[in-house]
């Protein structure tokens, strides 16, 4: 079945609507849907509303809405992946693995040793359609809020804002192993925001790693013994933390 992100009030209301542009070019032009194909409408904010496919012309696609407007459930948990800008194609495939998983927010990272085209207070509109097609793939109700990219210092004050522990990957001493340190904290994974601080390819500068670690909600963590590349260390991190935030009690 077909999927496509519109407004809130489009799920509203009886009959066939028109789509906006964007969502009817990707209908049209990418899906190829035809008349009389199913079609869920979604709204990123945990309502769907399943339809059908009217009419499909060069000048506008036409949906009829069937049934009830639902409320989906949420993600088990509110992660926020403060995630330090990898090389393009890396970066690509960790926000969609990110937005299929139902991460609540991304926000890119300039640290030291990132290599990257964007600059602070960019948020490419590329990343907000591979949001968008993940929500769309993985048939989930909240769409992956995307932040403007911030700096290093600008990364430290939100992560000391977030209200919640920051599980920070690294190699330091004193770093405890990811799976007890969720565990200590099951309870409290479904209760309110959790972080995620990942580093980029170099990893993180000396001093970069400590004023993170300096954080009141730094938990510093290892992931094992093995090293990790960028995407793989978040899609590990985020993933032990749903599931053990899908069996909580």
């Amino acid at each position: 079945m077909h999927c496509t992100i519109v407004p809130t009030e489009i799920l509203a209301g009886a009959g066939p609507v028109a789509l906006g542009e964007a969502e009817a070019h990707h209908l049209r032009d990418v899906l190829r849907a035809r008349p009389g194909e199913a079609l869920r409408l979604v709204d990123g904010r945990g309502a769907a509303r399943d339809a059908r496919v009217a009419a499909v012309s060069r000048r506008e696609v036409l949906v009829e809405r069937l049934g009830e407007v639902l409320s989906l459930p949420p993600p088990p948990a509110r992660i926020v992946l403060f995630q330090c800008i990898a090389k393009p194609a890396r970066m690509d495939w960790l926000l969609e693995k990110a937005g299929e998983l139902g991460v609540g927010r991304v926000v890119p990272v300039l640290s030291a040793r990132v290599v990257a085209r964007v600059r602070r207070g960019e948020a490419p509109e590329r990343w907000r359609r591979l949001l968008e097609a993940a929500l769309c793939q993985s048939g989930g109700g909240f769409l992956t809020d995307l932040a403007p990219a911030v700096d290093w210092a600008g990364a430290l004050d939100a992560m000391r804002a977030l209200g919640g522990p920051v599980f920070v990957g690294s190699l330091a001493p004193g770093a405890r192993p990811l799976g007890d340190e969720l565990l200590a904290r099951r309870d409290a994974l479904r209760a309110g925001p959790v972080g995620w601080l990942v580093g980029p390819e170099g990893d993180f500068a000396p001093e970069e790693l400590a004023s993170a670690l300096a954080l009141p909600c730094a938990v510093p963590v290892t992931l094992g013994p093995r090293v990790l590349r960028v995407e793989t260390a978040a899609v590990f991190g985020l993933s032990a933390t749903f599931a053990l935030a899908a069996g909580a009690r």
